[in-house]
């Protein structure tokens, strides 16, 4: 059976989707720790804030306060940062999920152009069957004939 001519196309673009695929995990997995990052930091001020209302009862001094408020401060730069490192992973994500999308696409209608060149190929194996087993039929009956 020939080779379905475009062969070579379906395998670059099947390569292509395979390493778009590893890429892709390893977005994900960025984004999904960029993420985890965010969810400690949110914790970890809501833990600090309640420990300021716990002690805003009993008592502080202006200087521990002082460092109470600088710390959350950096606390909440902290906490944008990583909402920004978030949303570049997330973006990063998105496209190389597109890129994907859009691989995968091609792979499948370079492989439904194999399917067909290879049916094609089958019909007309059948045909050129059918045609010498028609001739030798025929040759068969004209001998007999004779």
């Amino acid at each position: 059976m020939p080779v379905f001519p475009l062969q070579a196309l379906l395998d670059h673009t099947r390569h292509r989707m395979e390493a778009s695929e590893r890429l892709l995990r390893i977005l994900k997995r960025k984004e999904d720790a960029s993420h985890q990052r965010l969810r400690e930091l949110q914790g970890y001020k809501t833990e600090y804030q309640a420990r300021l209302s716990g002690v805003g009862a009993t008592g502080m001094d202006i200087i521990m306060l002082r460092d109470f408020y600088v710390f959350m401060g950096k606390l909440d730069k902290a906490i944008v940062h990583q909402e920004t490192d978030l949303a570049r992973a997330s973006a990063n994500l998105q496209v190389a999920h597109n890129n994907w999308l859009e691989l995968r696409q091609k792979v499948k209608a370079y492989e439904t152009l194999a399917a067909r060149h290879a049916n094609q190929e089958i019909s007309r194996q059948e045909k050129r069957d059918q045609r010498q087993t028609d001739e030798a039929a025929l040759r068969k009956h004209t001998h007999r004939t004779e």
